[in-house]
């Protein structure tokens, strides 16, 4: 009976937008909003493991790539905010889109399973950088300390980067492993979409 409640409740429920405007005091709540906000968990422990699964120089080239281009992001998204308020809505809808897209397309990439182009893999985890920061970029200005904030949501993201490739170096030993990590990319992805719809 608890499962028929929970999954009513999951796939009934309407989407809630992860990015508010408040609670975010400093480096605390900057490490704990990836950690908490499913969207934001998901892709950044996949850009791990995908990185994982190129191999090489791509486990730390394609998340180090994803958190310079967050924080390049989180710049714009101050500006935005601050100096462009006619088209911050229309920003913010392009912005939750790449998020969106980002669950979809990395859990995509790891149900896959082959070794992907380093350079598109690079492309892709880019633009997803910046569309992670531009959303909390947009909230710094309403931060109590943002400095702290941005501090704590760097290193949330690098910490989740790091799970992601430890969970993608231990299911790529074998078969069985394999399959488990093609699961959690297809589960990845199916949210992704159930977010978008």
């Amino acid at each position: 009976m608890p499962v028929k409640i929970f999954l009513f409740l999951f796939l009934l429920s309407f989407p809630v937008n992860a990015h508010t405007f408040t609670g975010m005091i400093g480096f605390y709540d900057g490490l704990s909003h990836p950690v908490l906000g499913i969207d934001h968990f998901l892709a950044m422990v996949s850009v791990g493991i995908v990185s994982a699964q190129i191999g090489g120089r791509a486990i730390w080239t394609v998340p180090s790539t994803f958190v310079v281009m967050m924080i390049i992001g989180g710049i714009l998204g101050m500006v935005a905010e601050i100096f462009l308020l006619n088209i911050t809505e229309l920003f913010i809808v392009i912005v939750e889109i790449g998020i969106v897209l980002s669950v979809i397309l990395l859990g995509l990439a790891i149900a896959i399973g082959r070794k992907l182009s380093l350079t598109i893999m690079m492309f892709f985890v880019s633009i997803f950088g910046l569309c992670h920061g531009a959303a909390h970029g947009m909230e710094m200005p309403w931060a109590a300390n943002p400095i702290l904030f941005a501090l704590g949501f760097s290193s949330g993201t690098a910490t989740l980067h790091l799970f992601g490739v430890i969970i993608g170096s231990l299911l790529i030993k074998n078969n069985y492993s394999l399959f488990l990590l093609r699961f959690i990319g297809i589960a990845s992805a199916c949210y992704g979409a159930y977010l978008f719809i």
